[in-house]
Formats: C-alpha cells, structure tokens, sequence
C-alpha cells in the first residue's frame, strides 16, 4: 500500500512539473518574460535541467532581466551536469569568450567535447575555431579541418564555411579553390541568414577567378557529398541525441 502510495504521488508530481514546465515555455515563447521567470526559477531550483537552460539562456541575453553572465554561468553548469547538451554547447562559449567567468580554453573544450558527444553539429565547429586561435589552445589548422569536417558530417553550416576558408586559405590543407568552391556552394545551400549571404559571397568571389569546367566539376563534388552525407547527417544526429525538451540552435561567433 505504501508502495503504490509513494508511486502515485510521484507520477502525479512529474506530471505537475511537466506541466510547470510547459506553461513556462509558453510564456517564454510569447515573450511574456517576467512570468516565464517566475514559473522557471522554482522548477531550475528542484532539478530540472531543462528549466535551469533556459534561465541560464535569459540571463545571458538579458530577456526580461538585466543581463547577468554570473548568474547564467550558474543555471547553465548546474544544467550540463546534468547532460544537457544546449546547456553544455552555452557553457563552452561562456568558458571561451570569458562570459561571467575569466576566459579558460581548457574548460571551453571540455564542455564543447560534452556536446559532440550528444551529437551537437555547432560544438563540432566550435572546437575547430578553437584550434583556429584562442589564448589557452595551440594552433593546429590540420585539427581544426577536422573538426570541421565531423561537423559537416552533420550538416552543420558553419563547418561547412570554414572548410570552404581552408581550403580558400591553403591551411591545414594544400590550397584548392575548387574545393573552396564546392564546400562554400555546400555552405549557401545549409546555410541561413548572414552566413548563408557570407557562404554566397566568398563561392561568387573564388568562382570569378575559376574555369567554367573548374566550377563544373565542384557543383559536381557538392552534390556528390549531398548525396553521401545529406540523409545519413539527419539520421546520426537523432541516433545521438534523441529527441529534447526547450531544444533551440545556438549560435555563436565565427572566427574568419
């Protein structure tokens, strides 16, 4: 008796955060702020990873609040300890750009390494611009290439433009700027917005000082990849991550 008493009370429990919960995203997604806050804190405060993300993403944007990077850093660490990838990607780009914190590459990996490892496509680019140049990480372009290439396994868009820039650059790799080309078409078409435009931008530059068959033969190399990698990119990230509570993308500076 109870046994099934206890189990009762915790299912309606879970079920009564759920639903917390949800009603705390909603008000987030109508903007309704301070509402959203105080449903959130309560939840963040009992344990719940999801609830702890996003306080931590609505002090470090200053939605409805001051913006306040320490109190962030807190919701945030207490959330990816608990694996929660977003919170694990956001707490490597505070560790990184010294957000609430004094700047620590170390760290930054670290919490960038967790999120590959639930399959996030943005830390896989976030860990070659890291190799890229940062005060605490040696140079490496050959490990940054790398980790661009994993991410654009995944479909990511940035990876995909940073590769288009190696290649463009000759580094970490033998100048080619008909693979530049391919990879910056690949860029535009996973692309949105300003990198989309950025992608569009640098395959217009590189195709003007290409041959009609160099061009060619890297639309033919995109969509060869397209069709190596395009759907098993889909696959793998849900095999990894499964599906998530309050995901959102998270976006990040690009280091050119």
């Amino acid at each position: 008796g109870a046994l099934f008493l206890g189990f009762v009370i915790t299912h309606f429990s879970q079920a009564a955060t759920a639903d917390e919960l949800t009603d705390a995203l909603i008000r987030y997604a109508m903007h309704d702020y301070p509402r959203a806050i105080e449903l959130l804190t309560p939840l963040a405060d009992r344990g719940d990873a999801v609830a702890q993300t996003k306080l931590g993403l609505i002090y470090t944007r200053g939605e409805g609040v001051a913006r306040d990077d320490v109190a962030a850093l807190g919701w945030l660490t207490r959330a990816a300890e608990q694996d929660q990838s977003e919170a694990q990607f956001e707490l490597g780009v505070m560790y990184r750009d010294g957000l609430g914190t004094p700047a620590n590459g170390r760290l930054a990996m670290y919490w960038f390494e967790r999120a590959t490892e639930r399959g996030v496509p943005h830390a896989f680019n976030a860990i070659g611009e890291m190799y890229l140049g940062h005060q605490d990480v040696a140079q490496d372009y050959a490990a940054a290439l790398s980790w661009f290439l994993r991410g654009a396994q995944l479909d990511n868009a940035e990876s995909l433009y940073n590769i288009g820039v190696r290649y463009a650059l000759g580094q970490g790799v033998e100048r080619d700027e008909t693979e530049a080309y391919k990879w910056f078409d690949l860029a535009a078409d996973a692309g949105i917005g300003e990198l989309r435009s950025e992608a569009v931008r640098a395959r217009q530059a590189i195709g003007e000082g290409l041959m009609p068959l160099q061009v060619s033969r890297a639309k033919i190399g995109a969509r060869n990849w397209l069709s190596v990698h395009g759907s098993a990119s889909t696959e793998t990230s849900l095999q990894k991550t499964g599906p998530t509570r309050g995901t959102e993308l998270m976006h990040h500076k690009r280091i050119e």
